[in-house]
C-alpha cells in the first residue's frame, strides 16, 4: 500500500504538459536555399510574468543570422510547457525561415506582381468578348 502512495505521489510530481498556443506562417519564397532558425525561452514560476524581452532575442538573433537580407517564409510556434504541477512553467518561441538577399525579393515580388494583373486582364477580355 505504502508503494502505491509513493507511486501516486511520484506520478503526480512529475507530470507534465505541453501546448502550442499559436502558430503563424508568412508568404514562403521561391528562393529556399538559406535557412534560418531560433528557439528562444523563458522560465516561468507561480504564473508571475513580467516581460516578454525573450522574444526580442528571437528577432534580434533572426536578424543576425540574415545580415545582407530579408527573413522570409517564417513559421512560428509558440509553446507553453507546464511542469511540476503547474506551479513552473516554461514559454518557447520558435521561430524558422530564409534568408532571402534583399534584391532577389523585391525582383521576385515585382515579377509575380505582373503576371497576376496579366492574367486577370486577359481573363477580363476574355469574358467581356463571351459576352
Amino acid at each position: 500500500m505504502r508503494s502505491l502512495f509513493l507511486l501516486l505521489i511520484g506520478s503526480i510530481l512529475l507530470a507534465s504538459c505541453a501546448s502550442i498556443n499559436s502558430v503563424s506562417l508568412t508568404p514562403i519564397p521561391a528562393n529556399r536555399k538559406t535557412q534560418v532558425r531560433t528557439e528562444k525561452s523563458k522560465i516561468i514560476l507561480l504564473g508571475f510574468n513580467f516581460d516578454n524581452d525573450f522574444v526580442d532575442e528571437a528577432v534580434s538573433d533572426l536578424t543576425r543570422q540574415c545580415p545582407n537580407g530579408q527573413v522570409t517564409g517564417l513559421l512560428t510556434k509558440d509553446e507553453n510547457i507546464n511542469y511540476f504541477l503547474y506551479f513552473v512553467w516554461k514559454k518557447q518561441i520558435t521561430a524558422t525561415g530564409f534568408c532571402v538577399p534583399v534584391a532577389a525579393s523585391t525582383t521576385s515580388t515585382k515579377t509575380k506582381s505582373r503576371k497576376a494583373a496579366s492574367n486577370e486582364g486577359t481573363h477580363n477580355s476574355i469574358s467581356e468578348s463571351e459576352l
